[in-house]
């Protein structure tokens, strides 16, 4: 039976220059052990539950990033949709920790 552990991946798209996307998978497991620690409380912290239920977050602005994110964890998937200019405080550092780790070259998606 396959582990249930958390994964995490982004997708942020738009900007100033088309094309330009980023991407990234994240697995708890790959993780150094304080890194993955910071990762799960952010995951915590975020909710991502209650915000996928919101999702998609839209907002005002040209030329923004739009996030995509999408959390397994437990069994459990939540995928959110948030336009850069709307991010929830509460999604921010996870969007911040995953834009690093996306510029670790065995992290890209």
């Amino acid at each position: 039976m396959a582990e249930l552990g958390l994964s995490v991946s982004l997708r942020r798209s738009g900007g100033l220059l088309p094309g330009q996307v980023l991407e990234t998978f994240v697995r708890e497991e790959d993780l150094e052990p304080g890194r993955a620690k910071e990762l799960r409380e952010m995951v915590a912290a975020a909710d991502p539950e209650a915000l996928a239920s919101r999702s998609p977050i839209r907002g005002p602005g040209a030329d923004m990033y739009q996030y995509e994110v999408v959390v397994d964890t437990e069994g459990r998937r939540s995928r959110i949709v948030v336009a850069g200019s709307t991010v929830p405080p509460e999604l921010r550092p996870l969007i911040g920790f995953l834009e690093q780790e996306a510029s670790i070259p065995d992290r890209k998606g």
